[in-house]
């Protein structure tokens, strides 16, 4: 609700399943949450850097009897996004027959861990700052099956 035209968002960065993720509330629908006639897992998280770039695999494996599609995500996390616990940063779509495995490559660049200081006015590094980036991979943002570190210091260095 808001007078005058404007309205105050007392929520702040919180906001949907980022909200339940800082508060540990389950929701009834989480984020990336749907619905198949199938199963899948999610496994083999692996996070590698090279230069500018991070990039983090995952193994997705359609444990079903039929045919589906699984929608991959991947979520960072670091110390200076709290209270915010992680963030989406990418997603794949892909179809698997069943009992197949394919591997989801997501490539992660400086902006997918850096933050917005105000108190200075301007876009930070976390790996500047020497925290450790977490990423996490699963089918919605209340079922991460896998995590890895990113333990590239150097990558935000020109």
């Amino acid at each position: 609700p808001g007078v005058d035209l404007l309205s105050e968002f007392s929520e702040g960065t919180l906001v949907g399943y980022r909200w339940n993720d800082a508060k540990n509330v389950p929701a009834a629908f989480p984020f990336g949450f749907g619905l198949s006639y199938t199963t899948f897992s999610f496994s083999n998280v692996k996070a590698t850097c090279d230069g500018q770039v991070a990039t983090v695999s995952v193994t997705v494996e359609n444990t079903g009897s039929r045919e589906g599609a699984a929608v991959p995500q991947i979520y960072v996390g670091f110390k200076s996004l709290l209270p915010v616990v992680r963030q989406l940063r990418g997603f794949e779509k892909v179809t698997l027959s069943a009992g197949d495995s394919t591997v989801v490559t997501f490539d992660l660049g400086p902006e997918d861990w850096s933050y917005y200081d105000e108190e200075v006015g301007a876009w930070k590094s976390a790996l500047d700052q020497g925290e450790e980036i977490e990423v996490s991979v699963g089918s919605s943002s209340a079922d991460l099956q896998g995590t890895a570190s990113l333990g590239c210091h150097a990558l935000s260095e020109k």
